[in-house]
């Protein structure tokens, strides 16, 4: 006889296979349609790509996480939204919001101070002007409710299902799976020129993204912090990072930021603000 335990837990499995098959299918076959296309030379992610084509398969391939997530709480496991993180909660959580801009920001900025250590050569602050951060500001916004598109899957989805209870575990989980989300992108030629290094790089890039990211979306109870941390990480930071290092590689700015959102990640572990199990969490703050 099938207890009710036993159902909701083929039920949760049933969702994240689900839902794993379904963006990843969706946006591997929008990478590879932009392959078929040419397109190329321009990101999967450019929506001003000058072939509206190659714009419409690159913004269905951003929203396969949340299409999926949506197909899945909708007719397979039935769940609903209750628990999506959908509403902003900015009147009572704008702290997080503020932590969404500081935290990229700062991982950007130990991404300098690692390839300076390193001996990389890095432009002084006279590179970055305001005609380029107006820009980079205006972009982040635009680009926060597309990000939505990735957020409502990965964070408003599957990384609370992956280990209830154990938030690094769970980071841990979700970084493969997302890291291994974007190898589309790297064979395809979108993103780093296919260089077979960032198949290595892109989980540990996922997973320190996704401690940032996850501890944003539980702190927040919305999904929207994490689109905005996203979005400034994309725009702000890869633009900053671009004009302060502009004779390293890609691939060598793409390892000098994981390392630098690593001492962002390592900080929120060593500060119990994502706990290998929350419990742990729960006795520094009773003792606090």
């Amino acid at each position: 006889m099938t207890t009710e335990k036993e159902f909701t837990i083929n039920n949760k499995t049933k969702g994240i296979l689900w839902y794993l098959v379904i963006a990843f299918a969706i946006t591997w076959s929008s990478v590879l349609g932009i392959y078929l296309l040419g397109g190329v030379s321009s990101s999967a992610l450019d929506v001003t790509s000058a072939s509206p084509l190659v714009g419409l398969l690159g913004m269905l391939g951003t929203f396969g996480p949340a299409i999926a997530a949506f197909v899945v709480r909708k007719w397979i496991t039935r769940e609903g939204f209750k628990d999506a993180g959908l509403r902003l909660h900015f009147r009572a959580g704008w702290t997080i919001y503020l932590w969404a801009v500081i935290a990229p920001l700062a991982g950007g900025i130990l991404t300098v101070v690692a390839a300076w250590a390193t001996g990389a050569e890095v432009s002084g602050l006279s590179a970055i002007s305001a005609t380029d951060i107006v820009p980079w500001i205006i972009g982040a916004l635009i680009w926060t409710p597309i990000l939505f598109g990735e957020e409502f899957g990965w964070r408003g989805y599957l990384q609370p299902r992956l280990a209830p209870g154990r938030p690094l575990q769970a980071a841990l989980r979700m970084g493969l799976i997302w890291g291994i989300w974007h190898y589309a992108q790297v064979l395809a030629g979108i993103v780093m020129s296919a260089n077979p290094l960032a198949l290595l790089i892109y989980p540990f890039s996922c997973i320190t993204g996704s401690i940032l990211l996850g501890w944003l979306r539980t702190k927040s109870q919305s999904v929207w912090p994490a689109c905005l941390a996203h979005a400034v990480g994309n725009v702000i930071v890869t633009g900053a990072i671009g004009g302060l290092l502009p004779q390293v590689p890609d691939i060598s700015t793409f390892a000098y930021r994981v390392i630098g959102y690593a001492l962002v990640a390592l900080a929120l572990f060593l500060s119990h603000r994502v706990p290998w199990r929350e419990a742990e969490a729960t006795q520094v703050a009773a003792h606090a």
